[in-house]
């Protein structure tokens, strides 16, 4: 029904729906200005791979410990291998994970669903790859696998924050 009403109706809808509830303003100015904003460092996926970068996936890192790549045969790019796309970008084990560390760890859910998905799926990649790595102790992600989350779960302004090393060292 909603896809015929015109355009003056909409607008009218629009603006009763945020009498009625103001923070639906936001929603709607960051939904119409997501679009507009360029900002951050985000280069597009179909970028030339860098010539540190051997499985032909990765891009351009802002800094030079970002600057991983998995050393894989294309056809074996950690990014690209269907336990990837399962363990890794899958919405459903994200929430679960998500889940996990609010009740489990006391940690408080993120109002921003696709940064709550992004550093869900960094975790995610490290205890796949790595396992448990403690307190403090950070491992790099690969270009690949960083852009991989990036793309499917991305900031509107392209502000990432990028490799913190750990506290320890």
């Amino acid at each position: 029904r909603l896809q015929h009403i015109g355009e003056d109706q909409l607008r009218s809808l629009v603006m009763r729906l945020c009498q009625r509830n103001p923070s639906f303003v936001l929603d709607v100015w960051n939904e119409s200005t997501a679009s507009q904003i360029q900002g951050g460092y985000h280069p597009p996926p179909n970028s030339e791979a860098p010539s540190w970068c051997l499985c032909s996936f990765c891009r351009e890192m802002p800094t030079e410990a970002e600057r991983v790549c998995c050393r894989q045969v294309p056809v074996n790019c950690y990014s690209r291998v269907p336990d990837f796309g399962i363990l890794i970008l899958d919405e459903a084990v994200l929430a679960m994970c998500q889940r996990y560390r609010e009740d489990a760890l006391v940690f408080e859910a993120d109002d921003d669903i696709n940064r709550g998905f992004r550093h869900s799926a960094y975790r995610q990649f490290i205890l796949w790859h790595h396992g448990r790595l403690g307190a403090g102790n950070r491992k790099v992600i690969p270009s690949c696998c960083v852009w991989r989350i990036r793309d499917k779960y991305p900031d509107p302004f392209s502000q990432y924050t990028g490799f913190k090393d750990g506290r320890l060292s």
